[in-house]
């Protein structure tokens, strides 16, 4: 839903096709019929428009509520309220970092959401699925709110048959001064019980393009996930904000069942691949090519679902409006389970200007890759063709590595002012897919509009990533041979607080302790598989990333575990020193590694994971501690918030924990 206080658009500053080289290539786009659509939009729970779609499924049987990827969406404010001028006063890319706290806008507004999460059925591309939805919407309501506003979430939890504990994680937040805030059962709070609710309040501490979402198993999967836009200052102008473009690769079957392969003992379906990808919750599947088995699906571990095989075809397509000759803004987010997206649109450059929450110096490309949890915020400058249609396209290409899809490719119309809105384009892509489809851009690409050179007294973790067989004969997900599993009746945070130091093997707690500035976590992947890695509570230094070679699988291993080789190991060589390119989420390639570093300035339990939804559920997870005494105090009776209510209802219930967790 909307947030409590009504946002206005600020006139800005404009830019001229011309004046931006480079966003458009040559190629001629061609124009359809001179027919001009209006939109309306009606604030509220149900959306009222008379362009959301209506055949051959409707809007609501195909994403509920939401009109994101609609022609109904509305186009973001540069700030929220009725601000003369930007509510962040001068600041900009190039003069501040918003993780230097004295440069944090004070701004004193809070903004407001009222969540509730319960179950339903869509078929987001024809093919009717069970998901879990926020307030009826797919992909959530969008959070907006400005530099240094505070967000409130209040959620409550009507998951039912079965019910589950939930939680919502604010993704690349940086929780200074509320760590406990974080969203992560089993670290700040214990997960929302069912029938219960709970309150999140936190500062936008970075502004850019982010995501929200559930941090209970697997259950972002099943659409519990939403965008979280902070405005701020920009590296490079623009005048349209289009707003979220969300991006996901989509499974068919409850995700309760594909966790249940993802940590099983059949090699064959880990990881399983998706049935088709989505913009904004929205694609189109093949109805011939059957997905699942009616009979075979379950939602928890005693019940099954009773739904039947439903398939419609020419499910409608996301749609957005360019304007001829102004620049507009794109939010990519990669909020899937598995899929790196490579994303792209006809005859259009896409230039740059930051990565996940860190403002870059602008580049141009043809494609945006994204693993999970990534995100990339690009300019396009739209041609003077104002009867122009054109595709966007998103795919997730490279099988198993990549964690593709059977149907790796979806599109969404693009139409220009004048375009008709009745007709699907016609333009083929011109975009150049070179190099692996498992990696970002070339570190010497991308460089941070605010210069920051890592601090020197650093100390080194080397962590290996592994696939192996347990003692029961099920495969874990282990980072340093050991999987993690949490227990969401201790959180960790409150556990330390009350001055036990000693933990369990299987929370996978790592204390750096004082003794250094900073940490290096040098990862070497021993897997054939592509692992995003997501760092809570930092932006942190990328220093290196390497590739490996798809060929080095060996024969089978000890204890019948798959035999994978090992990766190739960091030489310890850096890119760009000086300012290495920052962000909190990394795309560590098959048999590659990635060396990172992180300041200490941030004292807390924080979760090092593969975002990658399988692999987390299968243990892939590790959590960083430094400076124990300086975490900041959990508020009075903070725990006992979730807690009390998850204490009583796991010991009146069985909790079907069947993975790590969180």
């Amino acid at each position: 839903m909307a947030p409590t206080l009504s946002s206005g658009l600020a006139a800005p500053t404009t830019v001229s096709a011309a004046s931006v080289t480079g966003l458009i290539d040559s190629h001629t786009i061609a124009a359809v019929s001179d027919v001009q659509a209006t939109t309306t939009t009606v604030q509220g729970n149900v959306p009222t428009c008379s362009m959301l779609p209506t055949a051959p499924i409707t809007n609501e049987q195909q994403v509920g509520d939401s009109v994101l990827g609609s022609l109904c969406a509305d186009n973001l404010a540069r700030w929220l309220g009725d601000y003369d001028a930007a509510p962040w006063a001068g600041l900009t890319t190039s003069n501040s970092d918003a993780t230097v706290m004295v440069d944090l806008p004070v701004t004193n507004v809070t903004r407001e959401y009222d969540f509730t999460i319960s179950r339903g059925r869509i078929s987001a591309d024809g093919v009717l699925r069970d998901v879990i939805l926020i307030n009826n919407q797919f992909p959530g309501p969008t959070i907006e709110a400005n530099w240094g506003d505070w967000i409130q979430v209040t959620v409550h939890n009507d998951i039912k048959t079965p019910e589950e504990g939930t939680s919502l994680h604010w993704h690349g937040q940086l929780q200074r001064t509320t760590p406990w805030e974080d969203g992560v059962p089993s670290i700040g709070q214990c997960p929302i019980a069912p029938g219960h609710s709970f309150t999140y309040r936190f500062q936008a501490e970075l502004h850019g393009t982010s995501w929200y979402h559930a941090h209970y198993s697997s259950q972002f999967t099943a659409g519990v996930v939403g965008a979280l836009i902070v405005h701020g200052p920009t590296s490079m102008d623009y005048d349209v904000d289009v707003g979220p473009i969300m991006l996901t690769d989509w499974y068919h079957i409850p995700y309760f069942s594909i966790v249940e392969n993802a940590v099983g003992t059949d090699l064959s379906v880990i990881p399983p691949m998706s049935d088709s990808v989505l913009i904004n919750g929205r694609g189109r599947f093949d109805c011939g090519d059957r997905s699942y088995d009616s009979s075979s699906e379950w939602l928890g571990s005693n019940l099954e679902s009773n739904i039947t095989w439903t398939c419609v075809e020419d499910a409608p397509l996301a749609a957005f409006r360019f304007t001829s000759g102004l620049v507009h803004r794109l939010r990519l987010i990669n909020h899937g389970a598995n899929g790196v997206q490579k994303f792209s649109i006809d005859h259009h450059n896409l230039t740059i200007i930051a990565t996940d929450y860190v403002p870059n110096v602008p580049y141009t490309t043809d494609v945006v890759t994204l693993g999970v949890g990534q995100r990339a915020d690009v300019l396009v400058v739209a041609a003077d063709t104002p009867n122009a249609a054109i595709w966007m396209r998103t795919s997730a290409p490279g099988g198993q590595p990549c964690g593709g899809a059977n149907h790796p490719e979806t599109k969404a119309a693009i139409y220009y002012e004048d375009a008709d809105t009745s007709i699907e384009p016609t333009t083929t892509s011109s975009a150049a897919f070179n190099g692996s489809a498992c990696v970002n851009d070339p570190l010497t690409l991308t460089t941070p509009d605010f210069a920051i050179t890592p601090s020197n007294n650093t100390q080194q973790q080397d962590i290996g990533l592994a696939l192996e067989l347990n003692s029961t004969g099920n495969f874990e997900f282990q980072v340093n041979g050991q999987r993690y599993h949490a227990n969401f009746n201790i959180p960790l945070m409150k556990h330390v607080q009350d001055g036990n130091m000693t933990f369990e093997p299987e929370w996978n707690v790592y204390n750096f302790g004082d003794s250094s500035s900073s940490v290096i976590l040098n990862v070497t992947n021993n897997m054939p598989l592509t692992h995003p890695f997501h760092l809570h509570g930092h932006n942190f230094y990328i220093l290196n990333v390497g590739e490996g070679s798809l060929n080095q699988k060996t024969g089978p291993g000890p204890n019948g575990g798959p035999g994978f080789a090992n990766g190739t190991v960091w030489d310890g060589s850096v890119v760009n020193p000086d300012n290495p390119m920052r962000r909190d989420t990394i795309l560590i390639p098959p048999y590659g590694f990635a060396a990172i570093q992180f300041e200490m300035d941030n004292p807390g339990i924080w979760p090092f994971h593969c975002h990658v939804a399988w692999h987390l559920s299968g243990g892939q997870s590790m959590n960083i501690m430094y400076r124990p005494d300086d975490i900041l105090t959990l508020p009075e009776g903070y725990t006992d918030r979730t807690c009390v209510d998850w204490d009583y209802y796991s010991s009146n219930n069985v909790v079907d924990q069947i993975d790590a967790g969180a």
